[in-house]
């Protein structure tokens, strides 16, 4: 089976200490193989999912056949919070990779956000962290120049470090980026070229770009 789930002991689920016990103790590890669903649309809602390792691809088939991206979801990133009060799911949640999420029950999610408002106070927090880095995201996609798209993302979404992970693939990154995987290599091999990056393995990090508008 693709989706293999594990019951996981209390103390055990990575997700903050200070969620209820009862959200924590009824969380499932699961994994996908890579090209597998999560849930497809329509089918009903049971669990809201925090992905853990992969990556996991939000998307929505249209009618002439074409299949549309809404989402790229990577560690750290809650799938189907959306439809929390929705009966079914409203797009298909797809693995880009093998990936292993966290499987919330919604209606255990809900009676928590109702019972703790410290709980719901923490919820409300990390909703809206994600819903910055969405808004980010939509914000590349106006970007004209790949170059620009490419630098905006090392710049946005790097750790503390200043280092930026690509999630998943250079092709799957591009995808998101919404260029050709084509263009993304060209682009990264010219930022290193001209020393406005420093690639590490799969690790990217941006020479300070106040050193390189200094030149300009």
């Amino acid at each position: 089976m693709a989706d293999l789930s594990d019951a996981l002991a209390p103390g055990s689920v990575s997700c903050p200490p200070t969620w209820p016990d009862a959200l924590r103790e009824s969380a499932r590890l699961c994994r996908y193989e890579a090209n597998t669903y999560v849930f497809k649309r329509g089918q009903r809602v049971e669990s809201v999912y925090l992905i853990q390792t992969g990556q996991v691809l939000l998307r929505r088939d249209e009618a002439h056949g074409e299949s549309i991206t809404l989402q790229t979801g990577g560690p750290g990133d809650f799938l189907a919070e959306a439809s929390l009060f929705s009966s079914y799911y409203h797009c298909d949640a797809f693995s880009g990779s093998a990936s292993e999420l966290l499987a919330f029950p919604a209606k255990t999610l809900l009676l928590c956000l109702q019972r703790d408002a410290g709980f719901a106070i923490d919820w409300i927090r990390l909703l809206s962290r994600q819903l910055v880095r969405s808004r980010a995201r939509a914000e590349r996609l106006t970007l004209r120049s790949p170059r620009e798209r490419v630098l905006h993302c090392l710049r946005l979404e790097c750790d503390d470090q200043g280092r930026f992970k690509p999630p998943g693939t250079l092709m799957q990154w591009a995808a998101t980026l919404g260029i050709a995987h084509e263009t993304l290599y060209r682009t990264l091999a010219q930022l290193e070229h001209d020393g406005t990056i420093v690639r590490d393995g799969i690790e990217i990090r941006e020479v300070s770009h106040r050193s390189n508008g200094s030149k300009t």
